[in-house]
């Protein structure tokens, strides 16, 4: 069995739903992608790589619905394509998007409904649907208030940042800067919804954790990119700004999940974004029913 991006997929948690939304696909050589190895991809029984050997991570961004709210967790990459194959390579990557809106509507939420964003971080792949890039700066969703945390906004906001392929663009800094919410560790900008501090793939990401009646959530962002960095930590993601930093909060989740009765939630995870951590089981990382 070869990876696909996740299909849209929903999880009750009790009285708080998530959905997971797609919006495209990211297709990375995993040579490149784990430039110090990656030869732990390649056991488990996990299916992250294509007929072609391509990594193959899904893209887009996940809809909590709590009492009455809707709120986005990240915001895809757009309707566009980034190119990510190397000069001289003959192994096409990139990734892409333009379905998030549809994936949206689908499940019976207009843009405008969605009053909150909580961005984990700020790559390209994260604020893609903030709003529109001509001079008149109209937002995606309205009605949102953008929340990040202060390192992550410091960070990006730097103009030695501005000229960095996976960064934000210039238009979604002033659209999230209209409108931003400082968000640190431990806060709740939504009830039942509190930030978890997560840094080293970006200075100042955050994961989520979403309380239900009776089931916790981790919605991951970045923290953890694929599956196999769940069972192996220390591998090291060719983005991650912190590599040092990173493993050890890769470690720090796969601890947390795989001890309480938590789902894990990768967004950028193939073919189903919700998972169950078990380290003793014989398949220690498995999709829940769909």
């Amino acid at each position: 069995m070869t990876a696909s991006p996740a299909p849209a997929a929903s999880l009750d948690l009790g009285g708080t739903t998530l959905t997971y939304l797609p919006d495209g696909a990211f297709r990375a050589d995993p040579v490149l992608a784990y430039p110090a190895g990656h030869d732990a991809l390649l056991g488990d029984g996990l299916d992250v790589l294509d007929d072609d050997g391509m990594l193959v991570l899904s893209v887009g961004a996940v809809l909590v619905t709590t009492g009455g709210r809707r709120v986005l967790v990240d915001a895809g990459i757009g309707d566009r394509t980034i190119p990510l194959t190397p000069p001289g390579s003959d192994r096409p990557a990139s990734m892409h998007g333009g379905g998030l809106l549809d994936s949206l509507r689908a499940v019976g939420v207009d843009p405008g409904e969605v009053d909150a964003v909580l961005l984990t971080h700020l790559h390209a792949d994260h604020v893609g649907w903030i709003g529109n890039e001509g001079a008149d700066l109209i937002p995606t969703f309205p009605n949102a208030e953008y929340w990040v945390h202060d390192a992550e906004w410091d960070f990006w906001t730097d103009p030695a940042r501005s000229a960095e392929a996976v960064g934000p663009r210039p238009h979604e800094l002033a659209l999230i800067g209209s409108r931003r919410r400082s968000l640190t560790a431990g806060a709740e900008p939504v009830p039942g919804v509190r930030a978890v501090e997560t840094a080293g793939h970006t200075p100042g990401h955050l994961a989520f954790s979403v309380q239900g009646s009776h089931t916790r959530a981790l919605i991951v962002g970045d923290a953890v990119h694929c599956p196999g960095e769940v069972l192996h930590p220390g591998l090291v993601w060719v983005g991650d700004h912190d590599p040092v930093g990173a493993v050890a909060t890769r470690e720090r989740i796969a601890d947390g999940v795989g001890s309480d009765d938590v789902v894990l939630v990768g967004p950028h995870f193939p073919d189903t974004v919700f998972r169950r951590y078990r380290p003793a089981a014989d398949r220690p990382l498995s999709a829940l029913p769909r």
